[in-house]
């Protein structure tokens, strides 16, 4: 592997391990929620889902239009109302509900943010370092 690939790879894991660390935190503030007086305690095991999460979002950034698409938001993000008109994802113009719909995949893997009061969607620094690792490892055309 070459330093730069070694580079990248680094760059992913210590973002995906910044996320999964919020996620582990969100998470359990949703158990404690969930705990009822009277009820045995959650017990939530300590994070082994790097690997598993490192798997999926790989596979999820290998996808030509999922690529595509983090390259069109760049380094500042895109308006939603820019990226519906648009069409993005080859979706259909104007159909809002269809782009939220595959956002919230990506949402959900950590490879992008969507700014409710701003409307606006962004790459994560996750999203950056899984798209710089999957541009290197793609051959030479």
């Amino acid at each position: 592997m070459s330093a730069a690939s070694e580079a990248l790879d680094g760059a992913l894991d210590g973002a995906l391990a910044t996320w999964l660390a919020r996620q582990a935190v969100a998470e359990e503030r949703l158990t404690a929620f969930a705990f009822r007086e009277g009820q045995p305690g959650i017990e939530v095991p300590a994070p082994s889902s790097h690997v598993a999460f490192r798997g999926w979002i790989m596979a999820t950034v290998a996808d030509p239009p999922v690529q595509a698409f983090l390259r069109l938001l760049g380094a500042d993000g895109r308006p939603m109302a820019e990226l519906v008109a648009a069409g993005a994802f080859g979706l259909e113009p104007g159909d809002r509900v269809a782009l939220a719909a595959r956002l919230g995949v990506l949402a959900a893997s950590g490879l992008i943010t969507r700014d409710l009061e701003e409307d606006r969607v962004a790459v994560t620094v996750l999203g950056q370092a899984a798209l710089g690792l999957a541009s290197a490892r793609e051959p030479s055309r």
